[in-house]
């Protein structure tokens, strides 16, 4: 509850950043531009935050639970020198090295557009160093089960980069987006750490040293991810290479389709993975596997019953929820013409996507970073030959990337289950599938009543009326959902009731 409700005010505020963004930029060469010297930094940063807990909450876990309070501060502060040293040569090599990367990720701009996406560029690269070192200090308290502020960082650095762009876009212009990052990753880091200092005997020392089990593990969860960002990367800049030749915006409307979709699978998944990773890693480490088993199902279960009615929102509302969160200022109607189409064809990837983000917490918490690094360069490689065939094959233009990712997805969940990936055919039994059964009439359920509710009230007018036209329809539709729910006994509601006054008691 804890940490999905800062995913929410996270989430809602990362939308809110890109809605001053749009307000500002809307869909043109400015927006374009921006978003390519975004794109490395960006994809470090986003990297960073989902891939950090899956090793390092394993690997503080394991400390915590086999050996000695010194081990653990030993481990902490291996970590916390390590990330700042690597992503300090990193941040120092982008800078240098912008212009090139810029041409490389979009060839298709203007000569002038590249030369001032590279100055963004050199600055956006150093937000890597504190938003890593936050990274470190997130997982250290979510090992702890300290969930509050480790949840709410990503809140803290959207409300900082908000008011940068609020008080000072008419001043410095894109470079008030660029001092909002770097600010609010800076004052991650102060708050998280304020907090660490705080809560625990905190005795941090700069050392590269580290050796036994844990560090093996850790040094090889390192490595497979290293490997996967990196192939990652490479999907993310193809998709640039081939936006860059297609009409101006669309570059920046692939940009925000993407990240909401990938904001709802954090929000709706990736919470009910970071809370579960801890027993995960815990069962694991006690070869406990049943116990291990059951955490991972309820972990899936729990995120489905939250993903089902948001994609029947997204699929049924697409033009609502965009006109909602961007159109003003310089996003035009036209723009929320273009938005929305996007934004329909990734919200298809989300069920897929979350599926495997889950998995991914599994796999660390397993501490099988072969297998997920294999899994994520066959993903990430039958991604772009998705991307190829249907942009470049089949001529499907603006919507061909979002069918990649989602293709990309269902091949690579069917081989992971064919090739029994973490033991799946144990987690994924009939008991699981009639549960997803539920859930898909639920969602059948909310569909209904929210054409229904949407062809009773008619097309809403102003900005005022589209937003209680979209809270009325969701609520009934959730409603709808939770009461097939209730009605099929898809979720034991009664007994979760008396589990939650329970907690509320002690």
């Amino acid at each position: 509850m804890v940490v999905g409700a800062f995913s929410l005010l996270g989430g809602l505020t990362g939308i809110l950043v890109d809605t001053s963004i749009a307000a500002h930029l809307g869909l043109s060469r400015s927006s374009d531009t921006f978003f390519v010297a975004f794109t490395i930094p960006y994809i470090i940063t986003n990297l960073l935050y989902a891939t950090s807990q899956s090793s390092l909450v394993p690997f503080f876990a394991a400390l915590e639970a086999r050996h000695s309070p010194a081990e653990l501060w030993r481990g902490f502060s291996y970590a916390f020198t390590l990330v700042l040293a690597a992503l300090g040569g990193i941040a120092l090599l982008g800078a240098v090295s912008a212009p090139w990367l810029v041409r490389g990720i979009a060839p298709g701009l203007a000569s002038t557009q590249s030369v001032y996406a590279a100055e963004l560029a050199r600055w956006l690269f150093f937000m890597i160093v504190p938003a890593g070192l936050a990274e470190v200090l997130r997982s250290f308290l979510l090992s702890h089960h300290r969930f509050v502020l480790s949840s709410a960082a990503g809140f803290i650095r959207n409300v900082t980069v908000v008011v940068c762009i609020l008080l000072l876009f008419g001043r410095y212009r894109e470079y008030s987006i660029v001092l909002g990052y770097l600010a609010g990753y800076f004052l991650q880091v102060l708050v998280l750490g304020i907090q660490v200092a705080g809560a625990f005997p905190a005795r941090l020392s700069l050392t590269l040293v580290g050796s036994g089990e844990a560090f093996r593990h850790l040094r090889g969860a390192g490595t497979a991810q290293v490997g996967a960002a990196l192939a990652w990367q490479g999907v993310t800049v193809v998709e640039r290479i081939i936006a860059s030749f297609l009409p101006p915006g669309t570059l920046t409307a692939l940009n925000w389709g993407a990240k909401i979709m990938a904001t709802l699978a954090e929000l709706l998944a990736g919470s009910v993975g970071t809370v579960a990773l801890p027993a995960l890693s815990r069962a694991v480490a006690r070869h406990a596997r049943e116990e291990e088993r059951k955490t991972f199902r309820d972990t899936l279960e729990i995120s489905l019953a939250l993903i089902s009615p948001a994609v029947v929102f997204c699929l049924l509302l697409d033009q609502n929820v965009v006109r909602l969160v961007f159109e003003r200022g310089r996003f035009t109607p036209e723009s929320t013409a273009l938005m929305a189409r996007v934004f329909f064809y990734y919200s298809l990837s989300l069920g897929v996507y979350s599926f495997v983000r889950i998995l991914t917490f599994y796999l660390f918490a397993r501490h099988e970073v072969g297998a997920f690094l294999r899994l994520s360069l066959f993903l990430y490689g039958l991604n772009v030959a998705f991307d190829l065939l249907y942009v470049g094959a089949f001529r499907l233009g603006v919507i061909g990337i979002p069918l990649g990712l989602l293709t990309s997805h269902a091949v690579a969940i069917l081989l992971s289950f064919q090739r029994n990936l973490a033991d799946l055919r144990a987690t994924l039994d009939r008991a699981l599938g009639v549960f997803t059964l539920k859930n898909l009439f639920g969602a059948a359920l909310a569909g209904a009543v929210v054409a229904a509710t949407g062809g009773w009230l008619g097309p809403p007018v102003g900005a005022l009326e589209n937003f209680l036209y979209l809270c009325l329809v969701c609520g009934m539709g959730t409603v709808a959902f939770f009461a097939a729910l209730a009605f099929t006994r898809a979720v034991p509601f009664a007994r979760l009731v008396a589990e939650l006054r329970s907690w509320h008691e002690t």
